[in-house]
């Protein structure tokens, strides 16, 4: 995937300059932007200086999209990096700051003393964030649907806004259409809790939070520095897509804490709008699936049955979802199917017995696939409970994905 853009990170502190102070703030700031598809270009470490600041932010301006600081911000006698800030940028964008602002009211009325500015120098966007890593998550997390937008206007793009403020939409779709916009994508979360400790730190075994990494926390391990060291560590491990433990450090003493990344619901699309695809989609519904229908037959969907898709092109299946053809004479079954066998789906089914379904299997080949991807489709699909109507074959079909689910056979139907 591109990165959404390059970002520099700019950590202005005397303490971490002088190495008595560990760059908590910038690591996080870093691994918040990371998470959000930004290329972190580079890390600099200055100190409460605003000659270095100023230097510093002409330097990297250019070269980066989008530059994050982080301390110098408040009250304090050598807090000088609004004031460097404003020194180098050629316009200031005050939103920015506000929304950030508001969003730390909103936890605690400190948040007022904050003097950080935003603006542009030149294409580059220059954000000043506080030095404590519980007020760089929040103003992170305050301004993350704007700034890509903010970035792509400095970059010289001129699309539609993103919440659709340029007007009207003039584009015509035919009813009942969906686009890839639309589909209700999952939110996934790092789930941590708090299983052992050591000393006295401020936390609880069991203290827990669910993280969305760049986006909405919930819960605290019991002090902003271990929050902010969760989040941090939940980035890690979304990334790496597996549980682990990681010990988080407090002055009082050390949490070990389980982090677990949770992806979601998963996806059922199912293809074709028949009785049997009704069926299946209100069994797998009721199994805790997101159902996504796809049918390129306009005339077939129904009144109640809303969007869908004409294709599986731009729908990002997943090592959790599966994919059922519930009509072998539907149009493009072979492309479709070349699709769904080539993504991470864990599975690939189409209804049919063998011999409909045989033509479909020989123009695979004719596309390319080879023997081995062509093994991923199961068909004849379903279990063999011996039903006859919709209702009764869309139950063997789910009770099919279930058990297939847990690497069990079931019984499944033979011609």
């Amino acid at each position: 995937m591109e990165p959404v853009a390059r970002a520099a990170v700019v950590t202005v502190s005397d303490g971490v300059t002088h190495g008595t102070r560990a760059d908590e703030s910038g690591d996080l700031a870093e691994s918040m932007l990371r998470a959000e598809g930004y290329e972190v270009a580079s890390r600099v470490v200055v100190p409460d200086e605003r000659g270095d600041i100023e230097a510093t932010l002409r330097e990297l301006a250019g070269r980066h999209a989008l530059i994050v600081t982080t301390g110098g911000t408040g009250f304090g006698p050598r807090d000088v990096t609004p004031e460097a800030t404003r020194a180098v940028i050629d316009r200031e964008a005050p939103g920015l700051a506000e929304m950030m602002r508001a969003e730390g009211l909103a936890h605690t009325p400190m948040a007022a003393l904050s003097r950080a500015v935003a603006g542009t120098i030149g294409s580059t966007l220059v954000i000043n964030l506080p030095g404590s890593p519980k007020a760089v998550r929040e103003g992170l997390i305050a301004i993350a649907g704007i700034v890509p937008h903010a970035v792509e206007l400095l970059g010289g793009a001129t699309g539609q806004h993103p919440t659709g403020h340029d007007g009207a939409d003039t584009t015509t779709r035919e009813a009942g259409s969906a686009t890839e916009h639309e589909l209700d994508h999952p939110v996934a979360t790092v789930e941590a809790k708090a299983v052992r400790i050591h000393g006295s730190p401020p936390c609880r075994v069991g203290a827990a939070m669910s993280i969305v990494v760049g986006g909405e926390v919930r819960g605290t391990l019991g002090c902003a520095e271990l929050d902010a060291a969760a989040v941090a560590a939940a980035a890690e491990v979304e990334a790496a897509g597996e549980p682990r433990t990681r010990t988080l450090s407090h002055d009082l003493g050390q949490v070990e804490v389980y982090f677990e990344p949770s992806l979601g619901a998963p996806m059922a699309v199912v293809v074709s709008a028949n009785d049997v695809a009704r069926s299946l989609r209100a069994h797998l519904e009721r199994l805790g699936y997101r159902i996504v229908v796809v049918e390129p037959r306009r005339e077939r969907l129904a009144p109640d049955e809303g969007l869908a898709f004409e294709s599986l092109d731009g729908i990002a299946l997943t090592s959790l979802d599966v994919v059922v053809l519930t009509d072998h004479d539907a149009p493009d079954v072979a492309p479709l199917l070349a699709i769904a066998v080539r993504s991470p789906a864990r599975f690939v089914g189409v209804m049919g017995s063998r011999r409909h379904v045989g033509h479909h299997v020989e123009a695979l080949r004719q596309m390319g696939l080879d023997e081995h991807e062509i093994a991923r489709i199961r068909s004849p699909l379903g279990l063999d409970l011996g039903g006859r109507d919709p209702e009764q074959i869309a139950l063997s079909i789910a009770a099919g994905i279930v058990a297939d689910s847990h690497d069990r056979e079931g019984g499944w139907l033979d011609r």
